[in-house]
């Protein structure tokens, strides 16, 4: 008798469609919901980097006379995120920052500075070949990235960030 029930309910194929729906539409939720995650994290990326890119070109064209105190707060209204936090630097020191009595370095190509006289033709190993002496200004920015369905184990730590460095002088 238990053995004929069996039998039957291994037999019947009512309701095989709608449990086939149920598990492909589920299926179907989570992919798309990642894809919302990582879509998420795009924008925010791209925002920022269009904030940080305008700063620089900002700065660049008030080469002689930039507002760094202004600076971070430009950064924040342009992404549209006032949490962001946003660094400055010049010739690879934070927070020093000046219009008057400017130093000048060269760029290494591993991203460090070397002091130089303004304008000198920077040669040697690890310069950045065929570049001359300049004040570089560099703008950080960054924000932390809350995903709404990728387990926060996954992306542990995971940051939305840009960097931009422009000469100035």
């Amino acid at each position: 008798m238990i053995s004929r029930f069996f039998h039957s309910l291994r037999q019947d194929q009512r309701g095989v469609a709608a449990v086939e729906f149920a598990l492909w539409t589920t299926s179907f939720f989570f992919v798309i919901m990642i894809a919302i995650d990582f879509g998420g994290y795009y924008m925010q990326r791209s925002k920022l980097n269009t904030a940080v890119g305008a700063a620089a070109v900002a700065a660049f064209n008030d080469a002689d006379n930039v507002n760094f105190t202004d600076m971070p707060g430009y950064v924040r209204s342009l992404s549209g995120d006032q949490s962001a936090t946003v660094g400055l630097s010049c010739n690879g020191v934070a927070a020093s920052c000046t219009n008057l009595n400017r130093t000048c370095s060269c760029l290494k190509t591993d991203g460090t500075y070397a002091s130089a006289a303004c304008g000198a033709s920077c040669t040697g190993t690890g310069m950045t070949a065929g570049s001359t002496a300049g004040y570089y200004f560099t703008i950080d920015a960054s924000r932390p990235f809350n995903a709404m369905i990728i387990p926060h184990s996954v992306l542990d730590g995971v940051a939305v960030a840009q960097r931009a460095t422009v000469r100035l002088q």
